[in-house]
């Protein structure tokens, strides 16, 4: 019988209309303040420099498909969702230990118990204890507890309890009795297991709208004696499988998120109004975004007396491995003088990742909403495990990493009170009713797993989102692992990547190619043997790496009851089905875990080479066979292909209360499988660079001083000495200055505007260029300078100017050399093209040669054969070959907040007596050059006493306003044109008196409308 699979639910479809989530004033059991509606947190981000362009959503779907774009790539968009997982066991089964039987009688009655000594021993390796008791019928997320005893001789015969254990400190055992179908707990079948501390939490009473309402005791204190506590599995956070609904999703934003992350100012619109993902009107909250200051959430700063916007995320890392007289300085540690080695890195602070990073954190309080309730119990048992997710999403506009979208992650345990390196206290986090779990005291996990959901429909949408090019039962898989050098370093390439199977999506063709890479991951806690093969294939302290890859097609998707179709779906959408032990399921697959699966799940989620018999022989459990797609039923149910799915997973490791643990992938596209290997490549190149592809020199430190008709800048040599992050060389060649009559919002007129091939606006042409001489760019130093010459005696060896060979638009300068210095070795440009008075804003940016190309010459042999020799000439570790790769320059800044950017009113410095004041401009003329906008306007009196009381008047002699003017360093100040009443000024003549202790002065100006 052939099945024809439709196509899901459109993201328009799956909206939701109400939100049964609770108001902003909550009520609570615990005593703590409740979080708030944590739907008030949520905002979204755009990723839009590269040609990957994607929403980025703060509650565990990093991409979800009902914020478009989503996985937006070229003119088709690939990823419905891309979403963060974490679990963990609650339990660990009898079957992991060795139990020997005991068989005893009580008046002809014949029983046995069963007795384990490494049992104990794991039980107690620390002295509190790791487990917190034993339960049986262990199945589907669900299970009981056993009654515990001091003596199980006894009570086996008496209490007619299904499962008693004991705990005997003399003879170090436990004891374990079972009246089940499998009384053998050395089998996995007795579904019996050791409990976690957080897999024994109290009994759900009732689900109230604000939250889930727990038996807490007769005391009503929650996590103590007296709870009515019941036994819970396993948990595992993950927000895809109610595919965007808010109510099921198990991450949700961070409390006050629009506080300490963002800001509830700003929207959506008001930034990406003008693109073709969103208008105006939206009014979504907008993600701290990098490049839009505005965007970022505010502090308090005393010393001001004002709010100033912080960027709350992290920020790039300078690499000072090959830097180690600056270690002392800098503080490195421990660095071997490798890229691969963190201890070689700190932060740059000011500096960012990427040309666009978006910041975003979430956690897992509301866990309990994944669950379905029926007569007031679980259907499901997943829990909050007090999470906190903090997480960048990088975008690069440049053309090396335009295919190219790192997510980059910190993930901490928050599940109790902590204090952290500095020493500073952290309450923990606050669950919805007001509880903190286990008392406050948390949890420090075992057996955590951490992992992405990779859904890729090829393909959707287009660019305009419209939906006749989706076909999602059409696509095809591939697995990609390759070990690769490149200027001494082992890159590991480990693709699993997903296509069209024919190349034709209802008529989309040119279609490309989408993968994804599992990067940085945990530390191993314990030895780990993948394979069971008695040989430890990861040892403690070093990385995870992947651990688990597994693929599913989308209509078996675990937590399904029964496969779905077209027609009979969805599981985890409001009002459906989902099947009982979801949450299990998942943490198996992130596990490689095959204890106790049925047919359909082994078969679901766990691949041979075989599928026709799928034998437990050929089964590694830890990593799919793609081997044989071809002959999976799910490959010829309708069109050849399948809806592909799959989950990267790393662990097991301990995660302890306040520790904090990193984890990055990568989604990578490309034209074809060749053009995705290669852009794979580069992503493990920028991996081992802190994320950092090709960087520009650094950002100049600028400063400024002034005179009547003179602005004087001056910065740092930081630039001239500094290195490209990635390859390790000294390519500073110049610096460009930049002037700015309005803030900063544009730099020049319609004439200053550069355009590229394409008639694309680039950049602005600055006031001024210095580049190095062709002397300077011969005998400049190739990887770095030392006291007394070049590192390694390399040199450049080349001129460097006119146009850039790769970008013809871009000027590489005229080798004029660069400007002269001052006595602190700082370098000087003096601006006399200004009018006093006269608001300036500049910036100073340095921009480096680019990648030279490899240069082919051809000599001509004796016997009239012409030999071709190749050179790498500035370019010795041949980056970016063959073709090397255009300049790059550092942003021009955007704020004061930033090194290189610098506003300026030039002026008068204070005089004796006010007999020399003046009104500049006089008169004044709406709309004049001086910096002013439609609602602020100002004039400015110049020639002013340090101190002094100025004093506007009509012509009738009506005081206008009064302005006292206090400054060492300027003889300016400045009038808004308001009066006292904050009223603007009519058009006319005004009288003015300057006073000091001693003179008076008295003039007059216009103004003109």
């Amino acid at each position: 019988m052939l099945t024809v699979l439709l196509p899901r639910k459109l993201p328009s479809e799956i909206q939701m209309d109400h939100y049964d989530y609770p108001s902003s004033i909550l009520g609570k059991i615990g005593d703590n303040p409740p979080p708030g509606n944590p739907m008030n947190d949520r905002a979204k981000g755009y990723l839009l420099d590269g040609k990957i362009k994607s929403s980025i959503l703060n509650y565990g779907n990093f991409i979800d498909w009902t914020s478009f774009p989503a996985g937006l790539w070229g003119d088709y968009a690939y990823l419905p969702h891309i979403g963060f997982m974490a679990g963990v066991p609650g339990h660990v089964f009898s079957a992991e230990f060795n139990w020997e039987s005991t068989q005893i009688n009580s008046d002809g009655i014949d029983k046995k118990y069963w007795v384990s000594s490494d049992g104990y021993e794991e039980w107690f390796e620390n002295v509190d204890g790791k487990f917190v008791g034993m339960a049986f019928n262990i199945e589907n997320d669900n299970g009981e507890l056993c009654t515990k005893t001091t003596n199980i001789d006894d009570e086996m015969f008496t209490s007619f309890k299904d499962c008693l254990y004991q705990i005997n400190h003399e003879t170090e055992e436990v004891y374990l009795y079972l009246d089940t179908e499998f009384n053998d707990p050395n089998l996995t079948l007795s579904k019996a297991g050791l409990v976690y501390p957080w897999g024994k939490r109290p009994q759900l009473i009732e689900r109230l709208s604000e939250f889930d309402w727990f038996d807490y005791g007769d005391d009503q204190e929650e996590w103590t004696e007296d709870d009515e506590y019941v036994f819970y599995g396993y948990s595992v956070s993950e927000s895809w499988f109610s595919e965007g609904f808010p109510t099921n999703t198990d991450w949700q934003p961070v409390t006050k998120s629009r506080e300490n992350t963002h800001n509830s100012q700003l929207s959506a619109g008001d930034i990406f109004g003008n693109t073709i993902y969103t208008d105006a009107n939206d009014s979504y909250p907008i993600l701290a975004h990098s490049k839009y200051t505005e965007s970022w959430p505010k502090k308090y700063n005393p010393e001001k007396g004002n709010y100033e916007p912080f960027w709350p995320g992290w920020y790039a890392k300078e690499y000072y491995g090959n830097q180690p007289e600056k270690w002392a300085e800098e503080n490195i540690e421990n660095c071997n003088g490798t890229r691969k080695d963190k201890d070689c890195w700190k932060e740059s602070p000011g500096r960012f990742i990427s040309d666009n990073d978006v910041y975003l954190e979430f956690d897992d309080r509301w866990a309990h909403r994944g669950n379905l309730i029926s007569d007031n119990e679980y259907q499901q048992r997943g829990y909050p495990l007090g999470l906190k997710v903090m997480a960048e999403a990088h975008s690069y506009g440049v053309a090396y990493a335009e295919d190219i979208m790192f997510v980059t992650v910190n993930i901490r345990n928050e599940s109790g009170s902590w204090i952290d390196e500095d020493g500073q206290y952290h309450q923990g986090m606050v669950m919805p009713d007001g509880t903190r779990l286990n008392g406050g005291k948390g949890f420090d996990y075992e057996k955590i797993f951490l992992g992405f959901y990779f859904d890729s429909i090829i393909v959707w949408a287009d660019y305009l989102q419209n939906y006749g090019v989706w076909s999602n039962t059409d696509d095809f898989m591939e697995y990609y692992w390759d070990k690769v050098y490149h200027d001494g370093d082992s890159l590991l390439i480990s693709l699993a990547m997903t296509y069209d199977y024919d190349g034709n999506s209802n008529g989309a063709t040119n279609i490309g190619i989408a993968a994804a890479q599992l990067l940085d991951t945990p530390l191993a806690t314990d030895p780990v043997d993948l394979n069971k093969d008695g040989v430890i294939d990861i040892y403690p302290g070093e990385p995870l790496k992947m651990t688990d890859w597994h693929w599913f097609d989308w209509y078996n998707r675990p937590g399904v009851v029964d496969r779905e179709s077209g027609m009979n779906c969805c599981a985890g959408y409001p009002g459906r089905p989902q099947a009982r032990n979801k949450e299990a399921i998942h943490y198996k697959m992130m596990a490689g875990d095959t204890t106790n699966l049925s047919e359909d799940e082994k078969r679901w989620f766990f691949h041979t080479a075989n599928p026709a018999t799928d034998s437990d022989f050929e089964l590694n459990p830890h990593f799919d066979s793609l081997d044989g797609l071809l002959d999976e039923p799910v490959f010829s149910q309708g069109q050849e292909g399948f809806d592909c799915i799959f989950i990267m997973s790393c662990g097991p490791f301990d995660l302890k209360v306040g520790e904090t643990v990193p984890f990055s992938f990568s989604i990578i596209f490309g034209e074809d499988k060749e053009d995705l290997i290669t852009n794979a490549e580069f992503a493990q190149l920028m991996y081992n660079s802190n994320y950092q592809g090709f960087t520009p020199p650094k950002t100049p430190i600028v400063s400024s001083s002034f005179t009547k008709n003179k602005i004087t800048l001056t910065w740092d040599n930081s630039s001239f000495y500094s290195k490209d992050v990635l390859t390790g060389y000294s390519d500073f060649e110049g610096y460009r200055i930049y002037r700015s009559d309005d803030g900063g919002q544009t730099w020049g007129g319609i004439e200053d505007k550069i355009y590229d091939l394409n008639g694309n606006f680039y950049s602005w042409r600055p006031i001024a260029q210095y580049d190095l001489s062709a002397k300077e760019d011969s005998t400049h130093c190739l990887k770095g300078f030392t006291h007394d010459g070049c590192v390694d005696n390399l040199f450049r060896g080349e001129s460097i100017m006119g146009e850039d060979p790769y970008a013809p638009w871009i000027n590489l300068g005229n080798n004029s050399g660069l400007p002269n210095t001052n006595e602190f070795n700082q370098f000087v440009f003096i601006d006399s093209n200004v009018v006093n008075g006269v608001e300036y804003t500049y910036s100073v940016t340095a921009y480096d040669m680019g990648i030279s190309p490899r240069k082919v010459s051809y000599t001509q042999t004796e016997n009239g054969n012409f030999v071709s020799d190749t050179t790498y000439i500035a370019n010795p570790d041949k980056w970016g070959r063959p073709n090397g790769y255009n300049s790059i320059e550092s942003p021009k800044g955007t704020t004061i907040y930033d090194s290189n950017f610098i506003t300026v009113t030039p002026g008068n410095q204070p005089q004796s007596n006010p007999l020399n004041v003046k009104v500049v401009p006089n008169p004044y003329v709406a709309h004049s050059h001086f910096n002013e906008t439609e609602y602020v306007r100002k004039i400015y009196f110049t020639n002013l006493p340090s101190k002094c009381k100025i004093t506007i008047y009509t012509i009738n002699a009506e005081k206008v306003a009064t302005l006292n003017h206090d400054s060492l360093t300027s003889g300016d100040m400045d009038w808004d044109m308001r009066t006292m009443n904050n009223q603007e000024i009519s058009p006319g003549l005004y009288l003015f008196s300057v006073e000091t202790d001693t003179d008076k002065f008295i003039g007059k100006f216009a103004v003109i409308r």
